[in-house]
């Protein structure tokens, strides 16, 4: 029996997701994927989740909301801001070198993103 590959379906996996896409495009085509993940998910989805926190702050239950969903914002905008990176890497890697990213490179690329993510945010 062969070995069976199952990833886990969070939204950090979405990084892994984009480096495998964007390595792929041409540079303009990157470059576009890496600032339209970034506005899906941090402008789109954290300002959604901050509007959403906005409304419940006269209620009883909003500490309870608020720990839930600072959670989550921080998570939406630290992964957004990783496939800003990693799509303007490949977007220069791309016009420099052609779309021809080996399978190492992409998880090199999705595991660094993620940690300058972080330290953007």
């Amino acid at each position: 029996m062969g070995r069976r590959y199952r990833r886990k379906n969070s939204l950090g996996s979405v990084v892994i997701d984009v480096a495998q896409i964007a390595s792929r495009l041409p540079w303009w085509g990157a470059l576009l994927l890496g600032a339209v993940a970034y506005l899906l998910i941090d402008i789109g989805i954290g300002g959604y989740l901050e509007g959403q926190l906005a409304a419940q702050e006269g209620s009883h239950f909003y500490p309870v909301v608020e720990a839930r969903y600072a959670r989550i914002i921080r998570l939406t905008s630290w992964v957004g801001h990783a496939c800003l990176l990693v799509g303007a890497f490949f977007a220069v890697r791309n016009h420099f070198f052609g779309a021809n990213a080996q399978r190492t490179e992409q998880g090199v690329v999705g595991v660094v993103a993620k940690i300058l993510g972080r330290r953007i945010d």
